[in-house]
């Protein structure tokens, strides 16, 4: 049985950044992930995440936004290779909506540049939308895009680089406290460290059945089209990052055109639970039938445009749509992140440094009151 001074269980986004973290620090670290490598099976894959400034969903996010951003930059120094593109963002919606309404509110706390468009300049500015009477825009010019493949193994190859062993295809089966430390047992056998941290993603309650966390995972359908008028058309590769909250059937989103993908759009949560070893990744005629409907209404150019590819990842969801990272309240060095609900990714590099925190000490300097688990005893 092998000693490490930290475990990670999950080598995807959040994985793979506490895996980096700990290895910066001088650690010796085990990284395990039940899947093989640059798999898209979890909720890291898709070819594109967005990370935003204007943060529609909680002024919580404001710090770890800045630490992520900073956390980017850095990767990309140590890589060699460029993490953030830039693109701009537009998010578009009623006046009052939570879309509109939070991205603006993020925005002057943060004092970031942003514009409020009406619905005929979106439509001067942005042909290929079509929004409702009344709708506006927020214009977020240091909105982008990040290819989650690129980030992660990038992470990971620094994480090796630093004495780090990586693990893949071999499945975390269970954990316990042993002798002042912990044992993790997976199929190649069992292993020990001093300190633990879970970021399993969808599979998180199974490694914290005893703290009950309300998660749900949802089925997430993603589609690449070739619009109308192909990539220099309206819905081009000259579009912003963007995300429309519609009056009908939630919020959907989407990324510039790609010429080895074509335009990705999605709605942003399902509603579709399911368990992730029995998930239905193959595309249903209704997955697509409710992006196609969404496009009739505000993105006419793929209404009946062909499809190019899809896929089904995963959300975990937390009940308030928050993020949970905290520590195991009953089991010294271990420390757990999940339920990043659909917007996570963008922040890999502060999360990272969270679960290190944590982990090591029990505390960390970057502000998580507002995603500790806590907050559901009520």
């Amino acid at each position: 049985m092998t000693a490490y001074d930290a475990i990670v269980i999950g080598l995807g986004a959040h994985g793979s950044a506490a895996a980096l973290a700990l290895t910066r620090r001088g650690l010796r670290v085990l990284g395990i992930e039940r899947f093989e490598r640059g798999h898209e099976l979890g909720s890291s894959g898709g070819r594109s995440r967005m990370i935003r400034r204007a943060y529609f969903e909680h002024l919580a996010y404001i710090p770890l936004l800045a630490v992520s951003r900073t956390g980017w930059d850095r990767l990309a120094e140590e890589s060699g290779e460029p993490m953030v593109t830039t693109t701009g963002g537009l998010y578009i919606g009623t006046p009052g909506g939570d879309l509109v309404s939070g991205s603006i509110a993020s925005a002057r706390e943060q004092a970031v540049a942003h514009e409020v468009v009406d619905a005929d300049e979106i439509l001067r500015r942005w042909p290929a939308f079509t929004p409702d009477e009344g709708m506006v825009g927020v214009v977020d010019p240091g909105a982008g895009m990040i290819d989650p493949g690129r980030a992660i193994e990038a992470q990971l190859r620094l994480a090796e680089a630093g004495g780090a062993e990586l693990r893949f295809g071999d499945r975390a089966l269970d954990w316990r406290p042993a002798d002042g430390g912990i044992e993790v047992e997976t199929d190649a056998g069992v292993v020990s460290a001093g300190h633990l941290v879970i970021a399993a993603g969808a599979w998180t309650s199974y490694f914290l059945p005893d703290l009950t966390l309300p998660l749900e995972v949802e089925r997430m359908p993603v589609f690449w089209f070739e619009p109308r008028g192909g990539p220099t058309g309206p819905a081009g590769d000259r579009l912003p990052v963007w995300i429309v909250e519609t009056t009908f059937d939630g919020a959907f989103y989407g990324f510039p055109h790609a010429a080895s993908s074509g335009l990705k759009v999605a709605r942003h949560y399902s509603g579709q639970i399911v368990d992730p070893d029995t998930v239905d990744r193959e595309e249903r005629p209704a997955d697509l039938e409710r992006v196609r409907s969404f496009g009739r209404r505000h993105l006419p150019a793929i209404a009946d445009a062909p499809t190019r590819d899809s896929m089904v990842c995963m959300y975990t969801t937390a009940p308030d749509l928050h993020f949970v990272v905290d520590v195991h309240p009953d089991v010294a060095g271990v420390a757990y992140a999940s339920a990043c609900s659909g917007h996570g990714f963008k922040f890999a590099p502060a999360i990272g440094e969270v679960l290190a925190d944590l982990a090591l000490t029990g505390a960390t300097a970057i502000p998580i009151d507002h995603f500790r688990a806590a907050r559901f005893a009520s």
